[in-house]
């Protein structure tokens, strides 16, 4: 696991689940993979902080993800059999909603193009920091035989008000799947 600015973040609970694990050649893989961001920096995303932000003219949080699915075991330099790369956004506004008592409240903009509106702070921070990538592969393109798989997942962000520059990296256990 790679850290930078200190302990800012760490990247927890990476998973990559396969359905089916036992294919037969003319299939199609779906492939999850899911992890957390955890740390400083996701304690740090709360109100008081995004107020604080705004004040100071820091209109957001921007996040930058990386999923790759590859074969285990192979070197170094290996190609990824598939490679996501994404982007999530905070953005921290002046709100006027009577549902919520704060007067700077936050929006999330997912790599989906969609806006998502958090009711709590935890809303928040999972919507931020908890992701889910589906990945597709013909069974073909692994051939015959049994493979083992696994997923290498990375984050970066920039220095805000309410954290420093920082990266953060993890990878999944192995799975086992068996192609006939």
């Amino acid at each position: 696991m790679k850290q930078d600015a200190g302990s800012w973040a760490r990247i927890e609970n990476v998973t990559v689940k396969c359905s089916p694990s036992n294919a037969r050649v003319d299939d199609n893989l779906a492939f999850t993979v899911g992890f957390r961001l955890d740390g400083v920096v996701r304690r740090n995303f709360h109100q008081k902080f995004w107020e604080a932000a705004y004040d100071q003219h820091d209109g957001g949080l921007r996040m930058a993800f990386k999923a790759q699915l590859h074969k285990s075991g192979l070197r170094l330099l290996a190609k990824p059999l598939k490679e996501e790369k994404f982007v999530r956004r905070a953005v921290f506004f002046w709100t006027r909603n009577p549902e919520l008592p704060h007067r700077v409240w936050m929006t999330v903009a997912t790599e989906f193009e969609t806006i998502l509106y958090p009711k709590t702070e935890e809303e928040a921070r999972e919507m931020m920091f908890n992701v889910t990538r589906s990945f597709e592969l013909p069974a073909k393109s692994l051939g015959k035989g049994n493979h083992s798989l696994g997923a290498s997942v990375s984050a970066k962000w920039g220095k805000h008000v309410f954290t420093e520059r920082g990266e953060a990296s993890g990878k999944s256990p192995s799975l086992k799947i068996q192609i006939a």
